[in-house]
């Protein structure tokens, strides 16, 4: 007898109750697909619109005919096979194209605007219909982080990290979207900022770097410039600065302890004091900030199979 012309026992279930039929076993072809599954399931339902339903047996899509399945799972015809059903979900469709002139480094969505930053040097904000409604200028090298702060009434801060070492604070006017201004630069990194992170009262700002330290600031404008360690900047960020009226901020907690670049950072959702780090070390790190303490560092390590064992 060819597979074409057996059959299999089968029995439907499925966790959509507005779907579910007989849970009794029926004879089904052998050689049956998801399409034919389908179009049983809706004439069991007796839809006059068809639904698309995927097939799983054993929590395994079915791709192909049962036949195939039950022969590739080394099980026999004979069995009774459970198939759970569930309505296909249809691939999302892009609602709008943010288009950039260069690499995109970093998305952040809040309220119905998009940040991003991007491998031109600038920062921009948009809104859902895909407008950018927003260019920030003031990095002199590509932006690798964004971040949104605290939503006012009428305003926004929000937050960059670059290649430039620096990170900016800015904020923008929510009913002129287009009005913004630079509060202030948090300088103390000496290699590019990988990532930046807000907590969720918006108090705290932390970057990662590529110097391999994580800096924690608080996000209030100081009101003056605040006195650095050491002064290197070049003509070219000294007519930036005196162009926007950026003020610098110095003041900041610094964790120490990964080897080489940090490239990610996040705080804690319930608790700001609490930090989670991962960098080019393969650790990921958890900290007290106000202890300025590494709690935790767990240690991702990579095995190789060789000759049935792990290496």
């Amino acid at each position: 007898m060819s597979t074409e012309q057996e059959q299999v026992q089968v029995r439907f279930t499925t966790q959509q109750p507005k779907y579910a039929v007989s849970d009794a076993a029926i004879l089904l072809p052998s050689n049956i697909q998801k399409e034919g599954l389908s179009e049983l399931i809706n004439n069991l339902l007796e839809n006059e619109i068809l639904v698309p339903f995927d097939f799983l047996i054993d929590g395994q899509l079915l791709r192909t005919s049962i036949a195939e399945y039950l022969n590739q799972a080394k099980l026999s015809t004979e069995n009774l096979v459970n198939i759970e059903y569930v309505e296909s979900m249809l691939p999302p469709v892009p609602l709008t194209a943010y288009q950039h002139d260069d690499w995109i480094s970093s998305v952040q969505g809040h309220n119905g605007l998009f940040l991003t930053g991007a491998y031109d040097n600038m920062v921009r904000l948009w809104n859902s219909s895909g407008e950018c409604v927003s260019t920030l200028l003031g990095h002199t090298d590509a932006v690798k982080s964004v971040a949104f702060g605290k939503f006012e009434e009428d305003r926004v801060n929000v937050y960059s990290g670059g290649l430039d070492h620096a990170v900016l604070a800015w904020s923008c006017s929510l009913q002129d979207l287009s009005s913004h201004s630079v509060l202030y630069e948090c300088k103390g990194h000496k290699g590019p900022i990988e990532s930046i992170a807000v907590d969720k009262q918006s108090r705290y700002l932390a970057s990662a770097s590529a110097d391999s330290f994580v800096k924690v600031w608080t996000t209030e404008e100081p009101t003056e410039d605040e006195p650095l360690e050491r002064t290197l900047v070049n003509k070219k960020r000294k007519k930036i600065e005196k162009a926007d009226g950026r003020k610098i901020k110095t003041s900041a907690v610094t964790l120490e302890g990964h080897v080489g670049g940090v490239n990610a950072v996040s705080f804690d959702k319930t608790d700001s004091n609490i930090l989670y780090t991962g960098g080019w070390d393969h650790s990921i790190r958890s900290w007290d900030i106000e202890q300025q303490v590494n709690l935790v560092t767990k240690v991702c390590v990579t095995y190789a199979l060789h000759n049935d064992r792990y290496i």
